[in-house]
This record gives structure tokens, C-alpha cells and sequence, in this order.
């Protein structure tokens, strides 16, 4: 991406986004919001805010060969990420609580702070092919990510769990059901198609608004926290560049791979955390500085990256 219109232009199509955040963030700041409210904007978003995203942009989407390579490319990134995120934290003989923090929040992808910068810089063409990639991360990190969790932690995991998790997970019917409408061919409506992507787009937003909710600077950032914020942004654009070459994927394809795999730490790490018995002051520190990392990351990958 070239030229000063074309940067001033991103710039003023990513200001929703950062305002989002810093909105989220000084509403906690003077005491008006607290976590409970930003748990309750996520679990909206993602019983009927993402939904309805998905639907709205990967229903009407022309499918080609290099979109089904979108999932797949998601799925490499979490299993090489698996790889180096265990190889790279040996040297640190971290206890098991944190190892399993360290190494699932190298693995998961917050795609959901994603969402906004695709739809800001390429509208519902970009968050339909983000739905894609989404999906392929998605399927992963509530099965064997999720099991890696429950290994490093109290060791309860069975298929049951896992299966059930799957089942729970609004946005994995939601993209059941819009590749079955767009398979088949049944007509949508135009104007609902249009309320399902831009209603999705405004209630993505809000989980820009909970990660801020959510944020709280380390006051003595670990060497663990440190590894694992290089490993998910820096070793993440590696892999997403590496699989857009290795795959031929150009245009937007390369750009939502690429984008996707520097995602921020994903907030299941907090939630796999809590449920599994890892060291959750990690992985809280995690994500909030990772998102915040991902404001000012994300929009340079798309100027100068892409």
C-alpha cells in the first residue's frame, strides 16, 4: 500500500477501531464499567454479533480454490506455532501453570479483534474471507488447543468436553449454515444480507470495547509474557507470509492470511486458563498487552505489509 492518500485513508478508516478501544479502556478507567460488563459485551458479540457477520458476508461470497486454502492456512499456523512455542520456552523451565499459558496463547488468535480492521480496510469482502480463516482457527482451538490447556492443567479433558465446547460455539453453525445457503444457491434478500453485515460489523466493534474494558498494563513484564508476544505477532506474520507464498495466494486471500496469523494473543487463553487451573494473571497480562501491541501492529501490517 502506497502514497499518502492511500495511508491517511486507512488511517481515517481504522480510527473507529482505536477509538473503540480507547473508549472501552477509559470507561474502566473512571469506574463506570467493570470485567463483568466486558465478559457480557464478548459473549453478545459472539452469540449474535459474529453470527451475524458470518452470514451476511459468506453467504453471498464467490468461493474460489485459494479461499478453501484460508482454513487450512490457519490451521498450519496454530500447529507450527504449537511447535515453536514449545521449543522456545524449554530454555525457561517454566512451572506447568504458566508452560501452558506460554504455549496456548502463542496458539490462539484473537481474530475476533481481527474482524474490525478487515471490514474498516476492506469491507464485507474481507471479513467474509476473515470468516474462512476464522473458521480453521476456530475448529482448532476448541479441540486440541483446548486439550494442550487441560494437559498442562488439571489433565480433565476428554472428547466430551471438547465436542461439547465445538457444539456451544454460536459462529461454528453460523458458518454451517451460510456455506449451505451459499452451496445451494437459495436466494437471500439483498437488504437483509446488507443488515447482517453491517449489524455484525457494529457488534464486532464491541469486543474492541471489552479488550479495552479488559486491559491492564503489567507492571513487571515477564520473560515468559515477553516470548509469547514476539512469538504470536512476530513469529505469526512469518507463518502467514510463509503459507501465502508456499499456497500462491494473492490479492485479498494473502492479505486476510498474512493479517490473520499476526493476530493478537486470543482471549480463550484467559478463558482456557480459568477453567483449566493455569496461571490466569498470565494470561490476563497476555492479552491485554498483546491487544494493545495489536492496535498499533495491525494497522502497519495492512500499510506496509500487505
Amino acid at each position: 500500500m502506497t502514497g499518502n492518500t492511500t495511508i491517511v485513508g486507512l488511517a481515517m478508516r481504522l480510527a473507529p477501531v482505536a477509538l473503540a478501544f480507547t473508549a472501552g479502556a477509559a470507561a474502566r478507567r473512571l469506574g463506570w464499567v467493570g470485567p463483568a460488563h466486558g465478559e457480557r459485551l464478548l459473549a453478545w458479540v459472539v452469540r449474535y454479533g459474529m453470527p451475524a457477520l458470518i452470514l451476511g458476508t459468506v453467504t453471498p461470497l464467490a468461493l474460489t480454490p485459494g479461499i478453501a486454502r484460508l482454513p487450512l492456512a490457519a490451521g498450519l499456523t496454530i500447529l507450527a506455532m504449537w511447535g515453536l512455542a514449545a521449543a522456545a520456552g524449554r530454555p525457561l523451565a517454566l512451572p506447568p501453570a504458566r508452560r501452558g499459558v506460554q504455549v496456548v496463547g502463542s496458539m490462539i488468535m484473537n481474530l475476533a479483534v481481527v474482524y474490525p480492521f478487515a471490514f474498516a480496510a476492506w469491507g464485507p469482502a474481507g471479513a467474509g474471507h476473515l470468516a474462512f480463516f476464522d473458521f480453521g482457527n476456530g475448529v482448532l482451538v476448541l479441540t486440541l488447543v483446548y486439550a494442550i490447556a487441560a494437559w498442562y492443567g488439571r489433565g480433565e479433558a476428554g472428547l466430551g468436553p471438547v465436542l461439547r465446547a465445538l457444539g456451544r460455539f454460536p459462529p461454528f453453525w453460523a458458518m454451517a449454515v451460510a456455506l449451505a445457503l451459499n452451496l445451494s444457491g437459495v436466494p437471500v434478500p439483498e437488504p437483509l444480507l446488507r443488515g447482517l453485515q453491517w449489524g455484525g460489523a457494529a457488534a464486532v466493534f464491541l469486543v474492541l470495547v471489552a479488550m479495552g474494558i479488559f486491559f491492564r498494563a503489567p507492571r513487571h513484564p515477564s520473560a515468559a509474557l515477553l516470548l509469547t508476544l514476539i512469538l504470536r505477532a512476530g513469529g505469526g506474520l512469518a507463518l502467514g507470509w510463509l503459507w501465502a507464498r508456499l499456497f500462491g495466494l494473492t490479492g485479498l486471500e494473502r492479505a486476510v492470511v498474512v493479517l490473520g496469523a499476526a493476530a493478537p494473543v486470543g482471549f480463550n487463553t484467559l478463558v482456557f486458563a480459568s477453567i483449566e487451573g493455569l496461571d490466569r494473571e498470565l494470561a490476563a497480562a497476555l492479552v491485554s498487552l498483546s491487544v494493545l501491541a495489536g492496535m498499533l501492529f495491525l494497522p502497519l501490517v495492512i500499510a506496509f505489509v500487505i
